[in-house]
């Protein structure tokens, strides 16, 4: 073993058990609610547009450094099937269908330390599932002519917090996702194999406890 690779062992050996022990001090729960605009990137602008996005987001902090999260992100029509007048055929009749753009992903985030009191400041990343579906103004297991399509990437982003108080904060997020989504055409969107990005920008209002 070369002494490079020893002393890069013994560093990870005494940094991983401070880097993943919890500190009791902690608020340990953190929830947040966002709105924002999903923004389509590149090629994907063809058969994508801007759309209002809203998100929910819980995570876990282990310690002054690292919290694991789980979020769900909603998107409206950006596969602009409302305004394509798409007709879908439900149980109930046929309706002019609409369309969500689901994003669900899986996060860990590091926290920059740095001498602030009440300012935040953090990055993460890891992976996430979209999936996006043609809706009708029902009972969605109901309608037969509704498509979807989906599949798995990967996602990174930066957060700013400004606390007011001890345990309410605004803040905004930027978020790249790119992922690889297969399936049914969902409004004029393809039904080929598509790489897609999107660059989401969100203001978060959240509480840890």
């Amino acid at each position: 073993m070369s002494k490079k690779l020893l002393l890069l062992t013994v560093v990870l050996a005494l940094v991983s058990p401070a880097a993943f022990a919890q500190d009791s001090e902690l608020a340990h729960n953190d929830v947040s609610f966002s709105v924002g605009a999903a923004v389509p990137n590149g090629p994907d602008r063809a058969y994508l547009n801007n759309a209002p996005m809203i998100a929910l987001t819980y995570g876990y902090r282990f310690n002054r450094f690292l919290q694991g999260e789980a979020g769900f992100q909603m998107a409206f029509n950006a596969a602009n099937v409302a305004n394509s007048q798409i007709a879908e055929s439900t149980a109930f009749g046929t309706y002019l269908g609409g369309d969500h753009e689901f994003m669900i992903p899986f996060s860990g985030r590091f926290y920059i330390p740095l001498p602030l009191a009440n300012w935040q400041f953090s990055a993460g990343g890891g992976p996430t599932y979209l999936h996006y579906a043609e809706t009708a103004p029902n009972d969605g297991s109901q309608c037969f002519t509704c498509t979807s399509r989906g599949g798995w990437g990967l996602q990174g982003f930066f957060t700013v917090r400004r606390f007011i108080g001890d345990n309410l904060y605004v803040g905004a997020t930027a978020q790249y996702v790119s992922a690889n989504i297969s399936g049914q055409p969902v409004g004029t969107g393809p039904q080929l194999n598509t790489t897609d990005h999107w660059a989401n920008a969100l203001v978060n209002i959240g509480l840890r406890f």
